[in-house]
């Protein structure tokens, strides 16, 4: 634990870039954004993040491109407008909001990424890594109007990777865990709600993925003994059993249809449930 602590004290003190100096006559220098704190493959390890974590949101994007064409009015939805009152819900939120990022994308839907971009950038302040957050934010928009789809996509990545390194530096593994898992949530349900209109074995594959769910289900069953008090925790918990009985067999069957349309009806029943306030 004391190694864990010197990593993570490390990675929060590491230089800032410093903007340049102005005479008097010019405008006052802009405060320079510090820089994300880099975090070390071995670092990586001992927090437990691995390609499952918050980059791994970007293996959504694979996903939908092999689904191609997107039926995107189905599947798209109203972003959040406002931030949940709570740490969890926010960072599930922010995932959530950032696959729908990637899903404007696949569908090259222009007029979709500004809402992404302003969405994100309040949620990442919600956070507190606002200011890493924003830099991204105007490229995606510059990147917008001409149409730079594959930029959009990068930004989207580093994105992510800079919420994963912000939550980091503020010791809070935890809320990195649950953005990936945010991500996750809203990419099932679109996976499986395009797959529910235009079925296919192939696609049904994208279903089947007992590491990662298992790897979250692991990863939940460590966080916080208050959290798991929660019913937003019961629910992730539970929807993760439920998923995994209905998209991994022991014979290693794909999942039917009727199936993927029941995995769709649990994904957005979880996004639901990540939405509404704990009562």
């Amino acid at each position: 634990m004391q190694r864990l602590f010197r990593h993570l004290t490390f990675a929060a003190l590491t230089l800032t870039a410093l903007a340049p100096a102005k005479s008097a006559a010019q405008k006052p220098a802009v405060r320079a954004v510090p820089a994300v704190p880099t975090i070390s493959e071995h670092m990586r390890e001992e927090l437990g993040i691995n390609e499952f974590t918050t980059p791994s949101i970007a293996v959504l994007l694979k996903a939908l491109i092999a689904l191609r064409p997107v039926p995107y009015d189905d599947v798209a939805r109203e972003l959040p407008t406002q931030n949940p009152a709570d740490r969890a819900r926010l960072a599930l939120s922010t995932g959530a909001v950032i696959a729908d990022g990637f899903l404007a994308v696949v569908a090259e839907k222009q007029s979709r990424i500004e809402p992404v971009a302003r969405a994100l950038v309040r949620q990442a302040k919600g956070l507190g890594v606002g200011e890493h957050v924003t830099r991204h934010s105007r490229s995606i928009l510059e990147k917008a109007v001409v149409k730079n789809w594959a930029g959009i996509q990068k930004e989207l990545i580093g994105t992510q990777r800079d919420v994963e390194g912000g939550m980091m530096a503020l010791r809070d593994e935890e809320i990195a865990h649950l953005v990936s898992l945010g991500g996750w949530w809203r990419g099932l349900e679109i996976s499986s709600g395009i797959l529910s209109k235009q079925y296919s074995e192939q696609g049904a594959t994208l279903m089947a993925q007992p590491v990662v769910i298992d790897y979250f289900a692991d990863r939940i069953s460590t966080m916080h003994p208050n959290f798991q008090k929660t019913k937003l925790w019961a629910g992730l918990n539970n929807k993760l059993t439920e998923v995994r009985k209905l998209a991994v067999k022991p014979d290693k069957a794909l999942p039917t249809v009727e199936e993927v349309r029941a995995i769709h009806a649990i994904a957005k029943a979880m996004n639901d449930l990540i939405a509404t306030p704990e009562e």
